[in-house]
């Protein structure tokens, strides 16, 4: 086997670079010897579920004017703020000189975060949404993206990335805030 190639050690089917399972028995693929960081997770963990979203308790002051806050289950305070106009979700490894909003320290490859999942960047009227063909799919307040096309994202859309679950607040789209709750 090449470097190049990710051959099922069961049924000998030659499957995509990223692949964690066979596509045709459904195998482990995952080599135990690689850096967990280097493959995407393929998960089956429930996300939570969008009714407990707007339970969330966020502090929509820190989002820049102008600008957008991705929040994600657990945190009050956006865990990435951007004013500037596109970046990168994924997972960081080794180095990399693109913006990526690294989701590693929070748990993003056992939530099935690709290491270039998704990107977020401005638009004419805001920002939009693109998958970047990661392995456990991007959604859009429940619909599942189509790899490499924009959706545009307005305050308050959930996302799901992987099995992690974030909400995008702005102030470009909408003249209204984030509607979530209110920060304690």
């Amino acid at each position: 086997m090449s470097i190049l190639e990710n051959v099922c050690p069961i049924c000998s089917t030659k499957n995509e670079l990223e692949a964690v399972v066979c596509e045709n028995c459904g195998s482990a693929l995952e080599d135990p010897f690689l850096d967990p960081g280097a493959r995407t997770k393929t998960t089956d963990m429930q996300a939570l579920s969008p009714e407990r979203i707007k339970d969330w308790l966020v502090d929509q002051t820190t989002v820049p004017e102008d600008g957008i806050g991705v929040f994600v289950e657990g945190a009050a305070h956006p865990v990435y703020t951007d004013s500037k106009g596109e970046f990168v979700i994924g997972r960081k490894v080794g180095t990399t000189s693109e913006g990526l909003f690294d989701l590693a320290p929070l748990g993003g490859y056992h939530l099935g975060i690709s290491r270039r999942h998704a990107v977020i960047r401005r638009a004419d009227a805001g920002y939009e949404v693109l998958d970047l063909g990661s392995a456990n799919g991007t959604w859009l307040n429940e619909e599942r993206l189509v790899p490499h096309q924009p959706y545009p994202l307005v305050s308050g859309s959930h996302l799901r990335l992987g099995n992690m679950r974030a909400v995008y607040c702005g102030s470009v789209i909408s003249s209204s805030r984030c509607p979530l709750g209110s920060v304690k």
